[in-house]
């Protein structure tokens, strides 16, 4: 499987960060139809999963309080030339997530390969329509926009213990980045919106947040620092992109 690049192990619970978080709803995590019966036939591939996910960077202008209408010649000026500021939108797992050792922790946005994705692409592409506003999910494959960036390909192996089931499972990963301005992300657009957010810092995705599904691994190798909190049981493998010529993901 190639050089073992991060190996989980401890971390503990901590769950800082800013967050935004929908009005009601969201998906069940149990039963047909819901994420847990999706969960389900995932891990019923075993070995042999696929999924494709997305770093999303938001991007924008830090300007401070100052109001468009009442700022001068001069403030224009300073605006123009203000820092800008990235921050990660990440989902964060419920508290009655099917898996334990992953509530509460964040994760990247995408999912898992069906039978009829024929590539990675069209893996993220589907799932984004499903987890993020139609505007937002669009944003993420604009051509005027710094487009997809595809950042790495890894193997994610996950014990029995961390499952709790009576098999290990793993899957295949295919890792991108996307630019999106900070003006797609605002309170309005995912409050209408299932599940639960989490806008962070670097910092904060760094020594803050626990992760699901070996994405600590992800994050620190994008990041360039390892992250303080790694979950023990799950081991990433970095892999050849070639691997993604083969993306059907076997029968359930």
């Amino acid at each position: 499987l190639g050089p073992t690049f991060y190996r989980g192990g401890g971390g503990d619970d901590d769950d800082d960060g800013a967050r935004f978080r929908s009005g009601g709803g969201g998906k069940r995590n149990r039963g047909d139809g819901g994420e847990g019966g999706e969960l389900e036939s995932t891990l019923g591939r075993r070995l042999d999963g696929r999924a494709a996910v997305v770093v999303l960077r938001v991007e924008g202008e830090d300007r401070g309080d100052d109001s468009p209408g009442e700022a001068t010649t001069a403030k224009a000026k300073a605006n123009a030339n203000a820092p800008t500021t990235t921050r990660y939108l990440v989902q964060r797992k419920s508290s009655d997530y099917p898996i334990p050792a992953f509530r509460g922790a964040v994760c990247l946005f995408g999912g898992n390969a069906e039978p009829a994705d024929a590539d990675p692409l069209a893996t993220l592409r589907r799932e984004l329509g499903e987890e993020l506003p139609p505007s937002l999910a669009e944003a993420v494959f604009s051509a005027d926009g710094a487009g997809l960036k595809l950042v790495g390909t890894s193997t994610h192996s996950h014990s029995a213990r961390l499952m709790g089931r009576d098999e290990p499972y793993a899957f295949l990963c295919a890792c991108y980045e996307a630019r999106v301005p900070s003006a797609s992300v605002t309170d309005g657009v995912l409050d209408s919106r299932e599940g639960s957010y989490a806008l962070l810092t670097r910092e904060q995705l760094l020594n803050d947040e626990r992760y699901a599904w070996g994405y600590d691994a992800v994050m620190s190798r994008y990041l360039g620092r390892d992250v303080r909190h790694f979950c023990d049981g799950a081991t990433v493998t970095r892999e050849d992109d070639d691997r993604l010529k083969d993306w059907t993901p076997p029968p359930e």
